[in-house]
């Protein structure tokens, strides 16, 4: 005879409860995430607008306007630039030399750190070379980059390549250092190929590094790009900035580099949603707020 359903044990009970805290919990986690983030935006809102407001009231009194201008001024100016296109024009040319320095320098630093970890005493032979070159101020070499490459597009992206390309070698070669030995030993074993460890190991493992790096190394490009339009440019950010500082209009210079900061903020922000795809698989990491 079939004994009766009396339904979910103490067993069952026990587990719904835990799960329904551990439920509550998230969603209490979840909102004190979000009341502190608006709470650390509004902060920084209101700590700007103090810097924008005393600025305003100390222009023309304790600071020159001719050397610093004024927050209003800078706004019009900026708007000037953005409607008449000037902007646009210029940002365009400062975009395509960051974006191929950007891409090159993080290609070569990754494939280099791959290919010394690789290679029979590589790191070690290659160190002082590479600390040399990255120690080596780059604005010091501009001017022969630009006598060896010419005034073109070239030595922009060369200079950007060259701001990006060792901080992402030498995080490339931590990345690798960090692969645990015992997690190696235990796919060889498996009979993994060297392949396979590459790719389901190695790679996954400095990978966080190689972002680490991207998101530096980001505004070094742009700074990069910069630093070849203020030495030898007809256009670019660097080349409006040079040009309005040289007929003492700090009002646009100041738009000018306003505009850069907001790029840069747009591009960090693209990069950190492309990192938090890629690496969707590592555990999520304590709440904070950035």
């Amino acid at each position: 005879m079939p004994l009766p359903d009396r339904g979910p044990g103490p067993d069952a009970s026990a587990l719904e409860r835990e799960q329904a805290l551990c439920a509550m919990e998230a969603a209490r986690a979840s909102a004190q995430y979000r009341t502190e983030k608006w709470r650390v935006r509004l902060l920084q809102a209101a700590l700007l607008s103090a810097v924008l407001l005393g600025w305003q009231l100390l222009s023309g009194t304790v600071i020159d306007r001719l050397f610093f201008s004024d927050p209003i001024s800078v706004i019009r100016a900026l708007l000037h630039i953005v409607v008449s296109g000037l902007l646009w024009w210029h940002l365009e040319q400062t975009l395509i030399e960051m974006t191929l320095g950007y891409v090159l320098g993080i290609s070569l630093g990754i494939a280099a750190g791959f290919i010394v970890s690789i290679l029979p005493w590589g790191e070690p032979i290659a160190r002082p070379l590479m600390l040399a070159a990255y120690a080596t101020p780059k604005i010091a070499l501009a001017p022969l980059i630009i006598i060896w490459l010419g005034i073109g597009l070239t030595p922009k992206i060369v200079l950007a390549a060259s701001l990006v390309l060792f901080i992402v070698y030498f995080n490339t070669l931590s990345g690798i250092a960090a692969v645990s030995p015992g997690m190696l030993a235990t796919a060889r074993v498996m009979s993994a190929s060297g392949i396979s460890l590459f790719a389901k190991i190695t790679l996954p493992s400095a990978a966080p590094y190689v972002f680490v790096a991207a998101r530096i190394t980001l505004p070094a490009a742009l700074i990069g790009a910069i630093i070849g339009e203020f030495m030898s440019s007809n256009r670019g950010i660097g080349y409006l900035i040079a040009a309005a500082s040289s007929r003492y209009d700090t009002a646009q210079v100041f738009a000018g580099i306003f505009s850069l900061l907001v790029f840069v903020l747009l591009l960090n922000g693209a990069l950190s949603a492309i990192e938090r795809h890629a690496l969707r698989w590592r555990p999520s990491a304590s709440v904070s707020v950035t």
